[in-house]
């Protein structure tokens, strides 16, 4: 009996995901668009001074940019300077967005192995049922060895089911205290 409310609440893991990870991608979007806004301001800087070398008309408009000044620019110190500045000082949220995709990957591998092991257990259940009420009917005997290995393959099923539990509360822990300092 135990195994069919397992089965029911961690077999399908839509509600599941959607609980659990609710607001990760808004989190991960937000981060993304923090990044990609420090980026562009931090590049700003070398693409002023590729403009700055670029041919115009005399309205303004770009007619030709060499591909040396492009080069030039980007191979030099100050786009480097440009790019280090920008990695020192956004470098936590790098971080931030790093292990919040990574804590997300890890939660659902633990949350694909809980419900294939639920999954295992209703199946292993339902075989020994199946075994037990035959040799009712049969009349047969069930031996200690039997019973002992089918509570033997029943609790290993139930460890390892309790032991994918634990690693999702702890990756959860970790996406939820990772999205409640980015949002």
């Amino acid at each position: 009996m135990g195994a069919l409310a397992a089965f029911h609440k961690y077999a399908d893991r839509t509600e599941l995901t959607d609980k659990s990870l609710k607001g990760t991608k808004e989190a991960l979007e937000t981060l993304l668009a923090y990044l990609a806004r420090s980026l562009a301001g931090a590049i700003s800087p070398t693409i002023e001074r590729i403009l700055d070398n670029a041919t115009t008309t005399p309205e303004g408009t770009i007619r030709e940019i060499k591909r040396t000044t492009i080069a030039t620019e980007l191979n030099g110190e100050a786009f480097f300077d440009d790019i280090s500045s920008f990695v020192n000082s956004d470098i936590e949220e790098m971080l931030f967005y790093r292990n919040l995709v990574h804590a997300r990957l890890r939660w659902s591998t633990w949350a694909k192995r809980i419900s294939r092991g639920v999954f295992t257990l209703l199946i292993l259940q339902g075989l020994f049922t199946l075994y037990f009420f035959a040799g009712k009917i049969l009349n047969r005997p069930v031996t200690l060895a039997i019973l002992l290995t089918t509570f033997v393959l029943s609790a290993l099923v139930v460890g390892f089911c309790f032991l994918c539990a634990g690693a999702m509360l702890h990756y959860h822990d970790q996406i939820s205290e990772y999205r409640d300092k980015v949002l």
